[in-house]
């Protein structure tokens, strides 16, 4: 267990155990923080809570759920991360909620003029990818360089990346920093305020970059699952969906 992870759950647990209200932990994929955090909003308003949330890499956050057994909710970038430890037994209910696609990410305007995934093995373009090991967009990433280009693109492409991220937040600061040209991320990220002015997508066939769905998960020892189930249900609503849409996860 990494020692920042330690360290953000021992901050959780004090901060739980000073709160007399209920109080829940969700723990959210980066790239799905934006909404879940305006819908927390509405939920704590609810059932007079409150909702702390554990933002990181989908492999990171289940394994910090794992090492914890603690926590009400978790939201993963993929629902591969569902159907992979379904065999721990810790994940229970489920609600879709909208979806994720990757895109090619380039800085603002494309001064580089880059066209496709053959960019990634361009030694004169700068390349971010994210880690396949933490991150959703990292396994997507392998999934379409593996689909699109085979496996020894694939391979070739981290080798020669410039830098190898752990999240979609990363990535996207590579590109506004122009430490970065070009980078594979979920699309919804580029729509977000900050990251819209510095940044251009190139869309992806959907033969090779699908729309990933997005399920929240209640976790088995949730201390608090009628509120954790309110969540979900509110999610899943039309106001919950309105949000999703507002943020890039749905059409």
């Amino acid at each position: 267990m990494k020692f920042k992870t330690l360290l953000l759950l021992t901050l959780f647990y004090t901060f739980l155990n000073a709160n007399p209200k209920p109080t829940l932990i969700f723990y959210c994929g980066i790239t799905m923080v934006k909404p879940i955090k305006e819908m927390a909003k509405v939920i704590e308003k609810k059932h007079n809570c409150t909702i702390k949330i554990s933002q990181g890499g989908s492999q990171d956050l289940y394994d910090a759920i794992k090492y914890s057994k603690r926590g009400d909710l978790y939201l993963p970038g993929s629902n591969s991360y569902r159907i992979k430890n379904l065999k721990d037994g810790f994940l229970l209910d489920t609600q879709y909620i909208g979806y994720n696609q990757a895109a090619i990410f380039v800085q603002k305007n494309n001064p580089k003029n880059i066209q496709s995934l053959d960019a990634l093995s361009n030694k004169n373009i700068a390349s971010i990818l994210c880690n396949p090991k933490s991150g959703s967009i990292g396994q997507m990433t392998s999934k379409i360089l593996t689909k699109a280009k085979g496996e020894e693109f694939l391979l070739n492409a981290y080798d020669d990346a410039s830098q190898v991220g752990s999240d979609s937040r990363n990535l996207n600061y590579a590109l506004i920093n122009k430490q970065a040209d070009v980078s594979i991320n979920w699309k919804a990220t580029a729509l977000w305020e900050q990251n819209s002015t510095y940044i251009d997508t190139i869309v992806l066939d959907e033969t090779i970059a699908p729309k990933k769905k997005l399920f929240i998960n209640l976790l088995r020892f949730s201390k608090h699952p009628e509120i954790a189930k309110s969540f979900m249900k509110y999610a899943s609503s039309s106001e919950g969906q309105a949000i999703m849409k507002k943020y890039g996860f749905l059409d």
